[in-house]
């Protein structure tokens, strides 16, 4: 269960797919009547709460289903030789993929059984009756008990083995106590004494208040979908993976261990923006080898230009660890071609333009945190290439790859790294990967207070330059103060990285993604709520609407307010080409995509069609903030 650089874990991460449709519906409460019910929605309060945080630096998405919930009933128990296996009661034919349920468990404070595999394990779907072999315990006194604070330590905790991690002191060295150690453990930031997986006196249970630092560094490196390319660079249309002329952005839909994907070509008519489907084989004319090329479905696709024109995406498929392919698909706009390359070790995707003698094409930055042997692959001829003669990276930070330079000059890279509350560039120059410059300045003189930061990058100013605008996350439940949020202004030139910073006041907890959604040619910002922030009534933690800031040539903004209904995904793209970027957002649970048109020049959309999207699927290219 541990999520490990090395051995059989290495690859046990979210597929895209179920990483997006984390579902959950909630079982036994304590209490009768009133009591029952107040335990109820102080329960999802502090599940939304607690689940936000994960979601931020992972790109996952837990989803509650409300209408399967069923708190008066008790759990399923069956006695088995050696124990009990309790089961959750959820409604029948739940749609829930875990159920959160309380339990007198004794010493037990939580227990969970969800952890990353295969989308179709059949010892872990549905059973008969509606109940499920997923679980997430809590132990009833930590939610009767009038403080939340030890509830949302534990529930902190235990999402983190959701996450797919182990408990984090079982790596120190040379203990005897059995039940500190694992032979196995994680691994892919130093050893963390604050991390919510941290077991004081190993006895299994964290006192951490909050996500550390490092919990959110190895949820970014093991989880997060990397960002295939600054999304204003031309062309601005987003993902086109047919030579179509004059198309809009289409849309890729991937299944988990797939040989070929879904691809939705957009049309615009009477009624809005539909969209055309039609098979994408990812190796045609020339058929993929007999059962696949992914033996556990947990691979990373990113779209990405290695070596095709301005109209198509290639593909990369990562695999996490040795027993999982590797394999680049070259996309010529009418054929594609499956170029394999071995790389067994764990590495964390950076996507740029670093070639300075090929600005056309993208390179992947394989950044391996603190191990000193980084490598760079690039594509050329239909083969594959891996270079480790390029800059080594051996800080532990998020890489913001875009061109803070503006055009004509390679993609450089802005790292934060939160362990030593610090920012380091690298600005690249002169061939491939090859940093020309580098500095160091403490977060706190560019506007970064202690806390969490989530970034999201644009051109604010309409300059052709990339910027950053950071968003302190103002985690009140965890008791946190609220944080200063500030726009990095991008002022660089030809010889230097460096970025004017104005205080902005987001406020609470929002999930950024960008796109120029009133098609003035500078980029705004959507300011989304919805990620386990949508119920409403005494089961709401905090209340307000989602926001657009439509920014100025200054980067000044205008704020304007927007309801969203349910608990959506969003994908960006400019679907009907007019240059202003729509939103599709999906239902992973309801397999359904709605689309909003955006409006040209009027800071508004058209919310129109609802579709009915591949199940068991997601789109390809799917990102934000990091």
């Amino acid at each position: 269960m541990g999520a490990s650089t090395k051995g059989p874990h290495i690859h046990e991460r979210w597929g895209e797919s179920r990483k997006l449709e984390l579902s959950y519906c909630i079982n036994f409460m304590p209490g009768e009547d009133a009591e029952l019910e107040a335990n109820y929605h102080k329960t999802i309060r502090a599940l939304h709460s607690t689940m936000s945080e994960w979601e931020r630096v992972s790109g996952s998405n837990y989803i509650h289903i409300p209408e399967d919930d069923t708190p008066d009933e008790d759990p399923n128990f069956t006695w088995q030789e050696g124990g009990v296996s309790v089961q959750p009661q959820c409604a029948s034919d739940t749609k829930a993929y875990f159920g959160v349920f309380s339990f007198d468990s004794g010493s037990t404070q939580g227990q969970t059984t969800v952890v990353p595999q295969n989308w179709a394990d059949p010892e872990l779907q549905p059973l008969g009756g509606g109940a499920l072999g997923r679980l997430l315990q809590i132990r009833t006194n930590l939610i009767t008990n009038f403080d939340d604070t030890a509830l949302l330590q534990l529930l902190r905790h235990e999402l983190g083995h959701t996450m797919g991690f182990i408990h984090e002191e079982s790596s120190i060295p040379n203990q005897t106590d059995p039940n500190c150690t694992e032979p196995d453990p994680r691994t892919l930031v130093p050893l963390d004494a604050a991390s919510v997986l941290s077991t004081p006196g190993c006895d299994g249970m964290s006192d951490a208040g909050h996500l550390s630092p490092g919990d959110r560094l190895s949820a970014f490196f093991l989880q997060h979908t990397p960002r295939a390319r600054f999304e204003t660079r031309s062309p601005v249309l987003g993902y086109r993976f047919r030579a179509v002329l004059d198309g809009g952005a289409e849309i890729l839909w991937h299944s988990e261990g797939a040989t070929e994907g879904l691809l939705w070509r957009p049309q615009v008519g009477v009624g809005g923006i539909s969209f055309i489907e039609e098979p994408f084989p990812y190796s045609s004319p020339q058929p993929p080898p007999p059962g696949g090329w992914f033996p556990n479905e947990s691979e990373v696709v990113i779209p990405l230009q290695l070596t095709a024109g301005p109209t198509t995406f290639d593909l990369m498929f990562f695999g996490l660890g040795p027993n999982v392919a590797d394999l680049m698909v070259l996309n010529s706009g009418v054929t594609t071609t499956a170029a394999p390359w071995p790389d067994d070790s764990f590495a964390a995707p950076v996507v740029g333009r670093f070639d300075a003698d090929d600005l056309d094409r993208d390179v992947v930055y394989l950044y391996r945190p603190g191990a000193g042997d980084d490598a760079v692959v690039t594509a050329s001829g239909g083969v594959i290439s891996v270079s480790t003669d390029v800059e080594q990276q051996s800080d532990y930070a998020y890489p913001l790859a875009a061109p803070y330079r503006g055009p004509g000059f390679p993609d450089d890279i802005v790292w934060l790294d939160p362990l030593g509350e610090r920012v380091i560039t690298w600005r690249i120059d002169s061939g491939l990967l090859e940093v020309v410059g580098t500095a160091r300045e403490r977060q706190r003189e560019l506007g970064l207070v202690s806390g969490e930061h989530i970034p999201a990058i644009g051109d604010f100013d309409g300059d052709g330059r990339a910027d950053i605008m950071w968003h302190g996350v103002s985690n009140l439940p965890a008791g946190l103060p609220d944080i200063v949020d500030v726009l990095w202004l991008s002022r660089s030139t030809a010889n230097q990285i460096a970025f004017a910073t104005i205080p902005k006041g987001v406020g609470q907890t929002y999930r950024p993604f960008v796109g120029d959604f009133d098609g003035d040619g500078i980029d705004d910002i959507f300011w989304h709520r919805s990620w386990g922030m949508t119920s409403d009534g005494p089961s709401a933690w905090s209340t307000g609407p989602s926001f657009v800031w439509y920014f100025d040539d200054t980067g000044g903004h205008e704020a304007k307010a927007f309801a969203l209904d349910a608990d959506y995904s969003p994908y960006v793209g400019d679907f009907d080409a007019d240059g202003c970027h729509d939103i599709a957002w999906f239902d992973s649970v309801g397999d359904t995509l709605n689309v909003w048109r955006g409006l040209a020049n009027a800071r508004d959309f058209d919310c129109g069609m609802t579709i009915p999207t591949p199940p068991d699927a997601a789109p390809v290219g799917m990102h934000w903030g990091f």
